[in-house]
């Protein structure tokens, strides 16, 4: 049998619209430069990506690579929990906010963060949604987020990361009405009619949009975003907030935190989690302390 490899990197040749599948040789080349004991491998689909980091992982690896965006790294986060491997972002998606979020915010610092890898044990996240069971690292939203993903997935125009997230929120805006959610934060019970409803331990998503500003990777505390209803023109003037984070002093947003969220909703609402379709409510989030180490960089804002 042919060795594991110090480092596995799991690709996603999609992810950024096609633009990680032309890193890949730039990865291989400073690695190579590095002189880092490693393997590149290539993923079809993101039940594919998990299982490679899974593989990996299981079979020594001590660094297992997610080379694409949120989602390609969620994939890998969840073939690696578990086992022994660290994982590392190596950003080349559209919006690579929890790459950012623990410095690896440049793709060829990412990489050569290899060479010496700083290691941090960052919180993970167990949704169960409906019978589907699955754990993330960023952040999750149910609601107008979540059918903005919907739309935004739909799109063949690339406006890039923020500017098609904006194009999807307009379209979906038109046609959204809010939903009667009842969400428990651990002993607290909150019914209301909301927009939407968002869940996490990273600071931003969709590319810069800073909906949980105060969250921690590390505090092993979950943070919630709750938009109660508003109007389409209320809506639109409060969303330019967001992307300074400074939304969450607006009269119809609450801020909460808690160890354990509960969610449903009166009608049909998907969850979506690192940017990737889950399952509808009603769902239950629980945070798992420092159950993954990940490789930091020197400028990771998520780790505070």
């Amino acid at each position: 049998m042919v060795a594991t490899p110090r480092i596995v990197v799991a690709v996603n040749p999609t992810a950024g619209r096609g633009s990680a599948g032309k890193l890949i040789g730039r990865a291989d080349r400073i690695m190579t430069e590095l002189r880092l004991e490693h393997e590149i491998r290539v993923s079809t689909s993101a039940e594919d990506l998990e299982k490679i980091a899974r593989a990996a992982a299981e079979h020594g690896a001590e660094i297992v690579a997610a080379l694409g965006g949120d989602g390609s790294i969620s994939a890998a986060a969840n073939g690696v929990l578990g086992t022994n491997a660290a994982l590392a972002a190596l950003p080349a998606g559209t919006g690579d906010d929890f790459a950012k979020a623990i410095g690896a915010r440049k793709f060829d610092a990412a990489v050569r963060l290899l060479a010496n890898p700083q290691l941090c044990a960052v919180d993970v996240v167990r949704l169960s949604a409906g019978a589907t069971v699955r754990h993330f690292v960023n952040i999750a939203g149910a609601g107008f987020d979540s059918e903005v993903n919907e739309t935004a997935n739909a799109m063949s125009l690339n406006l890039g990361s923020t500017g098609t997230y904006v194009a999807a929120v307009l379209k979906t805006l038109s046609r959204f009405s809010p939903a009667r959610f009842v969400i428990v934060i651990d002993d607290r019970t909150i019914e209301l009619d909301a927009m939407l409803a968002v869940v996490g331990s990273g600071i931003s998503y969709g590319g810069g949009m800073k909906v949980l500003p105060g969250a921690s990777l590390i505090d092993g505390v979950l943070d919630v975003c709750i938009v109660e209803a508003l109007g389409k023109g209320a809506f639109l003037r409060a969303f330019p907030r967001v992307f300074r984070g400074s939304h969450t002093n607006h009269p119809k947003i609450q801020m909460h935190r808690g160890r354990r969220i509960t969610m449903e909703a009166n009608r049909r609402i998907l969850v979506y989690a690192d940017g990737e379709r889950i399952g509808p409510l009603p769902a239950i989030f629980d945070v798992l302390p420092a159950a993954l180490p990940v490789v930091v960089g020197p400028n990771a804002k998520g780790i505070r």
